[in-house]
């Protein structure tokens, strides 16, 4: 249905079209007046999505486990368990990978992808205060859901990074730093996926989590957004504890999602590529570890706001 979603692939140098898991049904819930109406009612609500997470739990779902791995053709040799020890869809969908198969972009001021996923960049939270998002809008304040701290980040930039359910699940740090504790806001759980955001704006709405880390650049915010099918957010890090950049943070269960990392004003400049794709309105398909900006030094950020 539709000729799909397109994005570059840093890997392979191309521009390609997204397999759309489940795309019938997004088509149906967000493009019609009749799904629009259901997904008011029962889709965006959070009782759909535990139904789907527990039969997700299920020893049944696990027989779903190698057709999707075939159809969508994930790289078994990436995951820590071998397949066939898994004993429900949903531990697959968050599994763990072998040590080293992602590696960590070194450097202090080297910002890597917090998780596999196709990262999009918005280079000013403009005076309207307003985030845009393939064609959608956000208010900041909505977002972060204190106005005295969306503040600080007004005139700043962000970082979305948009898991498909084929991807690898668990997000990392993108930094070293200390991070507050994971503040959870919102209930709903509309898809993300860029055939929804064209008719529904769901990042003030959806389940997220919110996440403060101090780094040596200054502070910056790290959202967890849950979606259609994620019943749950998990943080798997200790608070108030300096991490070092690629540490694991926590991991969806199953479904799409999406990452969201906010800069303060001159604290960041996004990598070429998806700077120049970003303008494109493409994504940029980026593994976790793999570099995607830098931090500007404090430095730097004085004499920037000074000219």
């Amino acid at each position: 249905m539709g000729r799909g979603i397109q994005f570059y692939n840093r890997y392979t140098g191309k521009i390609e079209t997204e397999p759309i898991c489940g795309e019938w049904f997004i088509r149906l819930a967000y493009g019609t007046f009749l799904g629009r109406l259901l997904q008011r009612l029962i889709f965006g609500r959070p009782f759909f999505s535990r139904i789907a997470g527990w039969y997700a739990n299920r020893p049944t779902s696990a027989k779903k486990i190698q057709p999707f791995v075939e159809r969508y053709a994930i790289s078994i040799d990436e995951i820590l368990s071998d397949i066939s020890h898994f004993e429900s869809f949903n531990e697959f969908f968050c599994r763990q990978l072998k040590p080293g198969v992602r590696q960590i972009a070194p450097g202090r001021n080297k910002v890597v992808a917090p998780c596999d996923g196709r990262y999009f960049f918005i280079p000013n939270l403009d005076a309207r205060r307003k985030i845009s998002i393939k064609g959608r809008q956000i208010c900041l304040k909505r977002l972060v859901g204190d106005e005295e701290l969306a503040e600080k980040f007004y005139g700043g930039s962000a970082l979305i990074g948009r898991l498909c359910p084929m991807d690898y699940h668990r997000f990392h740090f993108p930094c070293d730093g200390i991070p507050s504790k994971a503040k959870h806001d919102g209930d709903w759980l509309h898809s993300v996926h860029p055939l929804a955001l064209q008719h529904i704006s769901v990042f003030g709405k959806n389940k997220r989590m919110l996440t403060r880390v101090v780094t040596f650049a200054g502070e910056m915010l790290i959202f967890e957004v849950g979606a259609m099918f994620i019943g749950s957010i998990y943080q798997t890090y200790t608070p108030h504890r300096h991490v070092k950049k690629g540490a694991e943070k926590g991991f969806f269960s199953f479904g799409g999602s999406t990452v969201i990392l906010i800069f303060a004003p001159n604290a960041f400049t996004p990598c070429g590529d998806i700077q120049q794709l970003s303008g494109r309105d493409l994504e940029t398909y980026i593994r976790m570890g793999d570099h995607v900006g830098n931090f500007i030094p404090a430095c730097r950020q004085r004499e920037q706001s000074i000219s």
